[in-house]
């Protein structure tokens, strides 16, 4: 299938077949694929933390309020950022790598690694958490639709406690938990979504004010 048709099929999927299970040969495929995601800088931040321990998953039903695709999916990953990845040793590592690959010369290598290193010195702790989050959900949706390509059914959670899936799972702080993603057979198909208007969602060079009006319903009509 085209990106396009499995975006217009594509639905979040909350019944699973737990019978099923996705090898973890598999799983690797997709998460290599899944890597080569547009990502600030190359200095690749996101970690996937796969949970296939059953008592694990168990433990973390209640955090992600009793959502039965956390057991249910044959795949559970938790989707992390490394703030470790900022670190100007793993940047200088990143390009030197590249260098040694022939992708660039000397001179572009210690262009690259310089700037990536300046850019991220002065930010804060939120402007790398935003930093963080943009990459990671770019390698979200990557492998979201790679599991829908390669025929199973997902679901993004950001529904869950975030501190007690951190002391859950010992996810210490140098880590920021973005979403869950389950993967998996579905045995139920998710319900369909309305979208907004094309029109109502595009803007041409300047943002412009529009509220959007609730419908009536027949008691207020």
């Amino acid at each position: 299938m085209s990106v396009k048709n499995i975006l217009e099929k594509r639905r979040s999927v909350r019944h699973y077949d737990p019978s099923y299970k996705i090898s973890s040969e598999i799983i690797t495929s997709l998460v290599e694929t899944a890597s080569k995601s547009p990502n600030g800088n190359n200095i690749q931040a996101t970690r996937y933390l796969i949970i296939d321990e059953p008592d694990l998953r168990n433990l973390i039903l209640p955090i992600a309020f009793n959502q039965q695709q956390v057991i249910e999916a044959s795949t559970l990953i938790v989707m992390l950022g490394d703030y470790q990845a900022f670190d100007k040793e793993n940047i200088i590592r990143i390009h030197e790598e590249g260098f040694q690959a022939g992708y660039f010369d000397e001179s572009l290598r210690d262009y690259l690694a310089h700037a990536a290193i300046n850019y991220y010195k002065n930010k804060s702790t939120e402007d790398l958490k935003i930093e963080l989050t943009r990459d990671v959900s770019l390698a979200s949706m990557s492998l979201i639709l790679l599991a829908n390509e390669a025929g199973f059914d997902t679901i993004t959670m950001s529904g869950y406690d975030s501190k007690k899936l951190k002391d859950a799972l010992n996810i210490s702080e140098r880590y920021l938990d973005v979403m869950l993603i389950a993967i998996g057979k579905g045995t139920k198909a998710g319900h369909k979504t309305v979208r907004h208007n094309v029109n109502e969602i595009i803007y041409k060079n300047e943002i412009i004010k529009c509220f959007l009006k609730p419908k009536l319903d027949s008691r207020n009509r």
